[in-house]
């Protein structure tokens, strides 16, 4: 009892030293609580002093001396504990953040944009960065952590690269998508052009938030706003077809975006716009260089909508047509995954049987082979 009542006022002491009016003991404390954090043992200790301990970490985030990078650091990492995000929303945390990166008022905008990515884990921390509610600044701070995506990385570091990870964590909630993709945004506009960044974290980011977007369009009554968007979706059709060529080379990218699609050519209107993109020869294109198994199901799924159309003699070129299906051949009959074709009109389980569909595509003929 007198070692654990030590403990806990040693621990007292430190969060004190937080606030020093000396600058040396203040960058000593935060990098003591910086440390504490790399542990579990730590991590769980500091959270239960989290009413007393985020205050003064908060504050040093300004701080014009070397204590505001731990204690920054610090808050990133306990941001990852549920109950440490609920006492920094209530803080204000996320606006404070934003204030601070308009300001130019924190040497580590890198951190501070970390610090946002953790918050925006919960739908809470979301709905606060998109200031929900607040009708005459709703969406302010997206707005800018877009303008600051976009800009021309320099040097060797990219500053605002994690703010691929909050984008999709905003766009999780239908109230966020609505909000960003509101004519004018330019949310997609942003999306498409990193999705052949250098950067994965940025590339996947990108793509996993333009599948959020496409997931309920519909229902969230974006559709149309989205199928405006027409160099935006081009430019995802370009990356899909690229195969394995360079600058397309990611899988995981490349997955999202073709569920994205699949999302989109369920509804017929937004098929119509697919066709005149000349999706389904791109979406051919793409298949017979793919090696991905994600991407490959997704394609094939996406055939079938087409098929329910008709290929023009061309494989697609005239758009929809009335007689059927012609141009895709299938290379074997059971080629669809088991569960593609569940869910699917029964117009489109029969072309899943093998009658027609996508080019050959001898990389997943070898995964068939390989599953049998």
């Amino acid at each position: 009892m007198v070692q654990a009542g030590q403990h806990a006022d040693e621990l007292q002491e430190l969060i004190e030293f937080l606030s020093d009016k000396r600058a040396p003991v203040r960058t000593h404390a935060a990098e003591l609580v910086e440390g504490l954090t790399g542990s579990p043992e730590g991590m769980s200790t500091l959270s239960n002093r989290a009413d007393t301990l985020l205050p003064p970490l908060l504050r040093l985030i300004a701080d014009t001396t070397e204590a505001s990078r731990p204690a920054l650091t610090a808050l990133v990492n306990l941001a990852q504990e549920p109950g440490v995000q609920s006492a920094l929303l209530a803080l204000h945390a996320p606006a404070r953040a934003m204030d601070y990166l308009r300001e130019n008022a924190c040497a580590h905008p890198g951190l501070l944009i970390s610090l946002l990515a953790n918050l925006t884990a919960s739908e809470d921390g979301s709905e606060a960065l998109l200031q929900l509610g607040q009708s005459s600044v709703e969406g302010l701070h997206t707005a800018t952590l877009l303008k600051l995506f976009l800009q021309p990385v320099v040097g060797s570091e990219d500053t605002y690269e994690h703010v691929a990870t909050i984008l999709p964590n905003v766009t999780r909630l239908a109230a966020g998508r609505q909000l960003l993709l509101q004519p004018g945004r330019g949310l997609l506009t942003a999306l498409s052009s990193q999705l052949r960044s250098k950067s994965e974290l940025r590339r996947r980011g990108s793509a996993r938030a333009i599948k959020n977007c496409f997931f309920a369009a519909e229902e969230d009554g974006t559709l149309e706003d989205i199928l405006a968007e027409e160099a935006a979706l081009t430019t995802m059709l370009d990356v899909i077809s690229g195969g394995e060529a360079e600058g397309e080379a990611d899988g995981e990218a490349r997955e999202a975006l073709s569920e994205a699609l699949l999302c989109l050519v369920r509804v017929p209107t937004a098929r119509k716009v697919l066709w005149r993109l000349d999706a389904p020869k791109l979406i051919g294109k793409g298949y017979e260089l793919e090696e991905h198994r994600g991407v490959c199901a997704a394609m094939e799924a996406i055939a079938e909508f087409f098929l329910e159309d008709g290929f023009g003699e061309e494989g697609g070129k005239e758009g929809p047509v009335e007689d059927g299906p012609a141009g895709f051949v299938m290379p074997e009959p059971g080629f669809l995954p088991p569960g593609v074709a569940q869910g699917l009109s029964p117009s489109a389980r029969r072309h899943s049987s093998g009658e027609t569909s996508l080019p050959s595509n001898p990389h997943r003929l070898a995964h068939i082979e390989e599953i049998e």
